[in-house]
């Protein structure tokens, strides 16, 4: 993005606010404080009904609108700085209490399922797309799936945008431009956003809104070629919302939505860390001008790079209340989304494997019946189908020269692109694609359906139990086909065709007890189990393999204690937790085949202490406090890929070695947040605003390999700004004092496998580096 574009767009957008801003003076009035009497009552639906969170007993973090709006939160990676328990990996990968799914295959479900609208999202890339219009975000910690669709065997991120709200005429505007550290100049960033709700009649309303963001790269990327060269992300996104209330107990909600992204920042921004003993790339590195290092952020390619994503997608609920308070709803959603991404793979001016190339086209189809029962009796609880389909058509291909010239590869043996001619050698005869490479296409097809349930019972005034179960059965295919263009050297199983599929049948289930020994406070205590489906390696480590892997089991109990302090000026959550995973999915490399395989790694436990505060001690101000400390380790797991120059004798033997007992990848022992919010009166019609948020997490593990490891991480959010009854305006930074730390550090393959040496790149957020904005906002 260039200065004149920022620039240009950001008086316009200026001027189109102040322009409505004569209009609507009268109106600003008394501008209200946020709400003195006491911590306000946060409503949720982490049991898939209202209800207010100190009545849940499941350990949950809630983030409102207000929340995400004063800390500038625009995605899910966001999230994370102030929900302890979820951790961001690479690929839109994320993970709870230490557990997530690690793999670059899209033939495997999400250990953390993130749902939107009631609605589970099968696939990891509708995480590219920004927030906009948000109600409220949950997470939910530990095995939540029971009635969230798909049984989610880590936790859930449970997301409601808000809905249109009936007999009501109103619109807003939220623009924000930012700078953002990087080598060299700073990059610039820009967002707006608009909601409009109109009503239709009495009974019925429409809500859109609207989103697009331009923001330069985080990693300043130089290609020495011609080609698409596409870093600076790019994004638009269209949601429209039409709900109508034709009777005091029927309603129909139906929703639309359409994202574009594009842009490899935060995807593919990957850098020098530091070079092995024995590097191939020291002299390349050296002569494109970038220095490897913990705060690289230059990276010189000779390859086209782009990414280009859309995702869409329709939903329809009704909804039937019966005179008896029982209520049955109907939820029905296609989701989809096309990718056609590539990028250079080695990093360097200089053909290794300088093109990794994927498209992907998928769709979902869900349908959930499900029938409620009312609070108010002594059994409450609910029952449901739930029916799900998706299909996956993909196709990607890796391939480069190994660093050998052109015009050595253009002759025999090599023969790459030449033109065939007949005869015995040096006669080329065969044309190969490049020097080394891998291709496949194929399509993974996912049914699931199931029946479940989920009873309360209210033994006395004080005392309950809950009782649930799921029946799924999972129905899993896949037709893959490897490496059918020749190569000098194929990364796989030359002219493979893997077929299979995977049936499964499985009950999950929950028991637990709620106590109240005295009013607002709650004692809880749950066992239960989750589930993850079985799925699919996307490569084959021989011919004929079998590439599907078990299903992911997770066994779990928790105890906890919510308790409403001081007139419920204060909200206190303690929760302490066990989970134990069974076949746990994850991905290792092949360095035989030189290509990655996904296995299931036998057994992992996770167990700690999740602590949440929420106090309003004095009129307009907020404090929220949250903790997690987590230990998550592989009971047994043999099969981890050797590191270069490794020393084991197993690493010998089959390039694997035994990390039993060793912490889980993407895990950090003690996350933690601590933030605080004031408002106040400034005059009759204006209100002053400050916050701020220190964020620490402790070392995280990326890799086993020495120096893979993320230092501990402490930063600090802050913003200032005043508010009139229908204008906003702040200036913000995060991660104000620029503590710089990558998303995940791994392995880079080339480097270890044609020298030996262990060299580490990694990958870089938007979140990795000090962001200082202004944000203004205008409602009418």
């Amino acid at each position: 993005m260039t200065n004149n574009r920022i620039a240009v767009r950001l008086l316009a957008s200026c001027a189109a606010i102040f322009a409505t801003m004569p209009a609507h003076a009268q109106e600003a009035g008394d501008a209200s404080a946020r709400n003195d009497e006491g911590a306000n009552a946060i409503i949720v639906t982490a049991q898939r009904r209202e209800q207010n969170v100190m009545d849940v007993p499941v350990s949950v973090t809630v983030l409102s609108e207000e929340i995400l709006t004063d800390r500038g939160i625009n995605d899910l990676r966001g999230v994370t700085k102030l929900a302890p328990s979820l951790q961001a990996g690479q690929d839109n990968q994320f993970s709870i209490r230490g557990i997530g799914t690690a793999t670059y295959a899209d033939t495997v479900e999400p250990s953390v399922t993130q749902v939107i609208d009631d609605v589970v999202l099968g696939a990891r890339y509708f995480a590219s797309i920004g927030f906009y219009d948000i109600e409220r975000v949950e997470v939910l910690n530990g095995p939540q799936g029971l009635l969230f669709g798909k049984n989610a065997s880590a936790g859930v991120v449970n997301i409601t945008t808000t809905p249109p709200r009936l007999g009501r005429f109103e619109a807003s505007m939220e623009t924000e431009v930012v700078t953002r550290h990087r080598d060299g100049d700073d990059g610039l960033g820009f967002r707006t956003q608009g909601t409009i709700n109109v009503p239709v009649g009495e009974t019925s309303a429409l809500r859109m809104n609207a989103i697009y963001g331009d923001r330069d790269s985080i990693v300043n990327i130089e290609n020495v070629n011609p080609g698409r060269a596409e870093a600076d992300v790019e994004e638009y996104a269209f949601r429209a919302k039409f709900l109508t209330e034709p009777s005091d107990v029927f309603s129909v909600y139906v929703i639309g939505d359409y994202g574009n992204f594009s842009g490899i920042s935060g995807t593919f921004d990957y850098t020098y860390r530091s070079l092995g003993e024995g590097s191939q790339y020291p002299e390349l590195l050296a002569e494109a001008g970038v220095e490897p290092g913990p705060r690289n952020l230059t990276s010189v390619v000779d390859a086209p790079y782009f990414r280009d994503l859309e995702t869409g997608g329709l939903q329809a609920k009704l909804s039937y209340l019966f005179d008896n308070d029982f209520e049955i709803s109907n939820i029905f959603a296609w989701k989809t989304y096309s990718l056609d991404q590539t990028f250079d793979s080695d990093f360097t001016p200089t053909d290794f494997l300088n093109r990794n190339a994927a498209t992907s086209s998928y769709d979902q189809f869900s349908n959930e019946l499900r029938l409620t029962l009312p609070d108010s009796n002594r059994v409450s609880g609910q029952a449901g189908l739930y029916y799900f389909y998706s299909r996956n058509d993909f196709t990607g291909y890796r391939r480069g020269a190994s660093g050998i010239p052109p015009f050595v590869t253009g002759g025999f043996p090599f023969c790459v692109d030449v033109e065939v001619s007949p005869g015995p050698p040096p006669a080329c005869n065969v044309s190969n694609v490049a020097f080394i490479g891998q291709d496949y296409a194929g399509e993974n097809t996912i049914e699931s359906m199931a029946v479940f349930g989920q009873l309360n019972y209210q033994l006395l005034d004080t005392l309950s139990v809950t009782a649930g179960g799921r029946i799924t059965h999972d129905n899993v295919s896949l037709d893959l086909l490897e490496n059918t263009r020749p190569y000098f050297v194929t990364l796989g199983v030359p002219n493979n065709r893997s077929t299979g599929e995977a049936r499964n049948t499985n009950f999950s289930w929950r028991l637990g007890v709620d106590w109240e020994p005295v009013p607002e406070t709650l004692v809880y205590g749950f066992a239960g189990q989750g589930y993850k489906g079985p799925g699919f390696s996307n490569a084959s480590p021989a011919p004929n393999a079998d590439l599907s892997v078990e299903p992911e089991i997770s066994t779990s109990g928790e105890i906890g204690i919510k308790q409403a302090l001081f007139d419920r000026r204060v909200n206190l959550s303690v929760a302490a937790f066990y989970t134990r995973f069974d076949n746990l999915q994850v991905q290792a490399f092949d360095a035989a085949l030189q290509t990655i395989i996904l296995q299931n790694a036998a057994e992992a436990t996770t167990m700690g202490v999740d602590v949440n505060i929420q106090a309003q001690p004095v009129r307009g101000l907020t404090l929220l406090a949250s903790a997690s400390y987590v230990d998550a380790t592989y009971d047994t797991y043999t099969g981890r890929e050797c590191y270069p120059g490794q020393v084991a004798a197993s690493c010998d033997a089959t390039g694997t070695f035994d990390v039993s007992g060793r912490q889980v990848p993407q895990s950090a022992k003690f996350t933690s947040v601590v933030s605080a919010d004031y408002e106040f009166p400034l005059n009759s019609a204006l209100n002053g605003i400050i916050g701020g948020s220190y964020y620490h997490r402790s070392s995280l593990l990326s890799e086993y390999a020495p120096g893979a490891v993320i230092p501990a991480w402490d930063t600090f959010d802050g913003n200032i700004g005043i508010e009139g009854a229908n204008w906003r305006a702040s200036l913000f930074c995060k991660n104000c004092f620029n503590q710089i730390r990558p998303v995940s550090i791994e392995v880079e393959a080339g480097d270890g496998i044609n020298a030996g040496a262990l060299t580490l790149v990694q990958r870089w957020s938007y979140d990795s580096v000090r962001t200082m904005g202004v944000r203004v906002g205008l409602d009418f």
